[in-house]
């Protein structure tokens, strides 16, 4: 989203300056100017022409718009929607911009505009310049928005442009004031010297155009995806429609290109107007989709929660949403969040919690005090972690190298994924020396988590406990929220690798 912001900034100011440099070149302001026909008296500053006006707001309006409309696929890389969308926002900045202008000026003129130098009059000239400069602004920022068919991008470009016209107007008025903004008078014939001013004012208009839209798509979004890998790595992507598309079609709301096993239209990201929830649902392609490392069936449909992972073909993507991440309890972090529809009901004798089998007690991994490690408990069979698969022990047999630990008073120590590929797995350190990462040689191996490293973190024994000790990894280790090298652990620390967080017991 920064980037996005940042892009649109620099559109904006440029859309500005450059509608500003061609309507300078095309309008002859001195033609506007005449000498008062009373002796003494300043010049009249007659209005401008329709042919003037329109001039004015295709330069100004218009490039802003086509540079302010061209962002969204700038960002994403498609040059062929950058430019469709730069030619809607042309002509959309163009007329709305037009229109705002002529509403602009009544305002202006019903609030006592004036070119008074007294302090009183300036200040009305301020206040008047702003409101009247601030239906233009919003017709700038909804035509560069008319591109994208949505009400609510085109609402967030008006409120954006609205605010960017308003102090863009106020900025206009202090340049005048600075650089002297108005008529001189040479050789008898008035010359008009407003050009700095209008340099300033137009470029303000269209930077704070493009801030602000940035400033009230961010504060305004309730849905977004964020592409963790493949293509367009980093990107965001705003959910605003009530059937959202991801694929491989550049008409798709979120792209994911570069990827031949994704599908033209891969899935779907619906909201369900009466619930105010969201649901993903796969489009049966051979590919498949994939929650939190859980394969939805062909055609299936899952509820989705904040901070759930989607995996299509190569491309991992975090799903983001105000609503749930607000309504989200602490306790139930540790429970898978989705289970697809049709799937099959995990069987009675297994935990939903760990994954794992209970005992005749009804006792199973995750049971305080209760897990026996000297043998197998009942129907025991490997776990199957989705995207992360141990090589360091199950509870199916003791080890070796299983060691005390005076911690938890028990033979293991065991980790707890609470977000990632396997949410809700529970792997058992039966070592003395446990590697992390996505090198097939580890004994963690996170391979559904690309922003874990190949070799990211060591969990060690060290004078009968255990530390985590980070690997020089990329993104690095965190323990507790905080980023460590070496630090010791304890049970309920919460370890982060990635995007991958866990639980040591």
């Amino acid at each position: 989203m920064r980037s996005r912001m940042l892009l649109s900034i620099i559109a904006g100011t440029a859309g500005g300056a450059i509608g500003w440099f061609m309507q300078e070149s095309l309008i002859n302001y001195n033609s506007l100017i005449r000498p008062s026909a009373i002796p003494g008296q300043p010049p009249v500053l007659y209005a401008m022409t329709s042919l003037q006006v329109i001039t004015l707001m295709a330069c100004v309006g218009g490039i802003t718009g086509l540079l302010l409309g061209a962002v969204d696929g700038l960002v994403i890389g498609d040059r062929k929607k950058a430019i469709l969308a730069g030619i809607v926002g042309f002509f959309g900045g163009t007329i709305l911009g037009l229109v705002g202008y002529r509403v602009g000026s009544a305002i202006f003129n019903g609030l006592g505009g004036t070119d008074g130098t007294t302090a009183v009059s300036f200040a009305q000239n301020v206040v008047a310049r702003g409101f009247g400069w601030a239906p233009m602004g919003l017709g700038v920022g909804a035509g560069a928005a008319l591109s994208t068919m949505s009400s609510k991008r085109i609402g967030q470009g008006a409120a954006g442009g609205f605010l960017g016209g308003f102090f863009g107007g106020i900025v206009f008025n202090f340049a005048s004031l600075l650089l002297v903004e108005g008529t001189i008078t040479a050789s008898n014939r008035p010359v008009d010297v407003g050009a700095p001013g209008r340099a300033i004012g137009f470029t303000a208009i269209g930077a704070l155009t493009g801030l602000f839209i940035g400033l009230v798509q961010e504060l305004t979004k309730d849905a977004w995806v964020k592409v963790l890998a493949g293509r367009n790595e980093g990107k965001d992507f705003q959910l605003e429609r009530t059937v959202n598309i991801m694929g491989r079609d550049e008409r798709c709301s979120v792209p994911l290109f570069g990827d031949s096993s994704v599908g033209i239209q891969h899935a779907a990201i619906q909201l369900d107007p009466k619930t105010g929830r969201r649901s993903l649902q796969d489009a049966g392609t051979p590919a498949g989709t994939a929650v939190n490392g859980q394969q939805l069936p062909a055609g299936g449909q899952t509820l989705l929660q904040d901070g759930d992972i989607i995996q299509i073909g190569q491309h991992q993507i975090l799903f983001r949403e105000r609503a749930t991440a607000r309504a989200a309890r602490k306790a139930e972090r540790d429970v898978p969040r989705n289970s697809p529809v049709g799937a099959a009901p995990l069987p009675s004798h297994l935990c939903p919690y760990c994954g794992g089998p209970r005992d005749a007690s009804g006792n199973c991994r995750c049971t305080p005090g209760a897990y026996n490690p000297a043998g197998p408990l009942p129907n025991e069979t490997p776990q199957a972690a989705s995207g992360i698969h141990s090589s360091f022990g199950t509870s199916a047999a003791p080890q070796a190298q299983a060691m005390p630990n005076p911690v938890l008073g028990s033979a293991v120590g065991r980790l707890v994924c609470l977000d990632g590929p396997s949410v809700g797995q529970v792997f058992d350190i039966m070592s003395p020396n446990v590697t992390v990462g996505r090198e097939a040689a580890c004994n963690l191996v996170v391979s559904g988590d690309t922003t874990v490293s190949r070799n990211h973190a060591q969990i060690s024994a060290v004078g009968g406990t255990y530390q985590i000790t980070d690997c020089q990894s990329a993104n690095g280790t965190f323990l507790n929220g905080q980023r460590v090298t070496t630090s010791m652990l304890k049970a309920g620390d919460e370890i982060r690798f990635g995007n991958s967080r866990f639980r040591f017991e």
